[in-house]
């Protein structure tokens, strides 16, 4: 076990998966590194996920609805940051995506004490992450040939293994609850770049991954959001993007962030003949980050009526890190 000083403190965040969290716990308790303190947040108000919760001796906060994963996580890292030291870190995690091995959070806990010897305004650290062109208001995905040592980058993936130090955290903020639903990682990430940190992925763990999941010798043209993404799924994606656009590129950026985003994505749902009723939520995501509107707007409950339901708990997804330029 690493003896570098601070705690390691944790957030999972989970909806109505019990046997996927009951694996995720096992897994994370599997840790060479073990972190010093578990909080699991649960968005469904589930007895099961207390009791897995429980039998791990995790800390269980009921968000009393569901919040998203953005609301999630800024609730457990605010509860952390309560009690938690500067030097401490905190380490996120997702309820369907246990680590691949036991060494894991070890491995980055290491990289992130030496990362902080060598840039003392650190940040965060991970596995997967990517950059950000505000140019042109989108994710860069990093090449393979760069994939050596640290790498820096502009956010950390969610399903990655973020992990930040926690006085970076106390300085920049949480992850902002307002966008509910996709991209928050991406956020919270530029807005600590802003504070002047920096976040590095570990090169050498990112070019396993790639080859374990086959995505090396990818470029831009081959990464695409899938054709049967749900139409609330769209709606969060183009909003929050352009919202992003707004706050970090420009506002005529964010224009074109938004309405070509929503083009696509109405594009994407006649493709994939989808109901023609559910055409209009990319546009009114365009529509709302254009008006600067947030907050949990479309109920993904609403799916069920329009058949755009995923067969996966609505926030979970597939694994994030294969999404908006990462991976």
């Amino acid at each position: 076990m690493t003896t570098s000083p601070g705690k390691l403190w944790g957030v999972l965040v989970t909806y109505r998966r019990p046997e996927a969290l009951t694996q995720t716990l096992a897994a994370i308790g599997r840790q060479n590194r073990a972190v010093d303190g578990l909080v699991v947040v649960d968005n469904g108000s589930d007895c099961h996920a207390r009791a897995a919760a429980a039998a791990v001796g995790a800390m269980y906060i009921d968000a009393h609805g569901n919040q998203g994963p953005a609301g999630g996580i800024a609730l457990g890292m605010q509860h952390i940051l309560r009690i938690a030291a500067d030097e401490d870190w905190l380490v996120l995690f997702d309820d369907d995506d246990p680590p691949r091995t036991d060494e894991i959070l070890e491995q980055l806990w290491n990289f992130g004490q030496v990362q902080c010897r060598s840039d003392s305004r650190t940040g965060a650290v991970g596995l997967v992450g990517a950059r950000y062109d505000a140019r042109r208001g989108v994710t860069r995905r990093v090449r393979d040939e760069e994939l050596d040592g640290p790498v820096p980058v502009d956010y950390i993936g969610g399903g990655q293994f973020p992990m930040f130090r926690c006085v970076a955290l106390k300085r920049a903020g949480v992850f902002d609850r307002r966008l509910f639903f996709g991209f928050d990682d991406l956020e919270h990430g530029l807005r600590l770049r802003r504070a002047g940190y920096s976040l590095y992925a570990d090169g050498d763990l990112w070019l396993v991954e790639r080859r374990l999941n086959k995505r090396t010798g990818l470029d831009k043209s081959r990464l695409r959001t899938p054709r049967d993404a749900a139409a609330w799924r769209r709606y969060y994606s183009v909003r929050n993007t352009g919202l992003i656009a707004r706050e970090y590129a420009s506002p005529a950026t964010a224009v074109f962030v938004a309405l070509g985003g929503g083009a696509k994505g109405v594009m994407a749902l006649v493709r994939a003949r989808r109901p023609a009723i559910e055409w209009v939520m990319p546009l009114r995501g365009a529509v709302d980050a254009v008006m600067g509107l947030s907050g949990r707007r479309v109920d993904p409950g609403l799916a069920h009526k329009t058949g755009g339901l995923p067969s996966a708990p609505w926030w979970s997804g597939s694994k994030r890190g294969s999404r908006h330029g990462l991976g």
